[in-house]
């Protein structure tokens, strides 16, 4: 951790992702980790593949295309701003954060995607733990990608939860509420109550996926991102490729 600071002016601390961020992608990286290995086939190759290789791309992206957001940093080192990624310069720019219906709404999407999943893949019947576990593994992946790239440019971190919502409502979700449908079904007769709720709890997710990815997402936080002054943009060396100019953002 480095400090700039004048005589008359706050401390400014430079963000640093091993004291802030590794933490909580280290215990869901884990986590993820240890569902997988219980899950047997139950995660496809493709679930794997996107988990892991669409923050890679991230990553690499804001280092290729975004100089490590060095445009971003620098802008706020000048205006004597603290990067905040859990305060100001969280989700929407930090407008949603202390507003009690976004913290309702954040707490339900926690418990409806990831509590009560990850309760029923060890209590529910193995079938139902199979049509589950899939979703849920793309759940904590997204969660550890989220402060991963708590550094990384605007752009790229509104990627995240677009990116891993999009997979996860027309990947996992999709036919965890057609495949839940058809148990209940084979179930029927029997009156179980745990089949019932399992159908239940694939369409209010995949629901919810859908109004968080086209309505609050899209429509709701990522406008907020288009101030060209609160994100500087990185100037491109060519028209098509997403390479960054050189030698235009100096570290102050």
């Amino acid at each position: 951790m480095t400090t700039t600071a004048t005589s008359d002016s706050p401390k400014i601390t430079e963000y640093s992702f091993a004291s802030e961020g590794l933490a909580p992608c280290a215990i869901f990286a884990l986590l993820g980790y240890y569902v997988h290995s219980h899950s047997g086939d139950a995660v496809s190759n493709s679930d794997l593949l996107f988990s892991i290789g669409f923050l890679a791309y991230v990553v690499v992206a804001n280092t290729i295309a975004f100089e490590n957001n060095q445009l971003q940093f620098n802008h706020l080192k000048e205006n004597m701003i603290q990067f905040e990624p859990m305060g100001k310069h969280s989700l929407g720019r930090g407008q949603f954060i202390t507003e009690k219906s976004f913290l309702i709404y954040f707490v339900l999407s926690k418990v409806l995607g990831f509590l009560i999943p990850l309760v029923m893949i060890f209590a529910a019947p193995t079938e139902i733990a199979t049509m589950v576990t899939p979703s849920l593994v793309v759940v904590i992946a997204q969660a550890v990608a989220e402060p991963s790239t708590a550094g990384c440019h605007d752009v790229l971190r509104m990627t995240i939860p677009i990116g891993y919502n999009a997979y996860r409502l027309y990947g996992p979700l999709q036919t965890w509420a057609i495949d839940s449908y058809g148990l209940y079904l084979e179930h029927a007769t029997g009156g179980s109550w745990v089949y019932a709720f399992n159908v239940g709890l694939a369409w209010v997710n995949l629901v919810f996926a859908a109004y968080n990815l086209f309505g609050f997402l899209i429509l709701r936080a990522l406008p907020l991102y288009f101030d060209k002054d609160e994100t500087p943009r990185v100037e491109m060396a060519y028209t098509l490729l997403p390479i960054a100019k050189k030698n235009k953002s100096k570290k102050v």
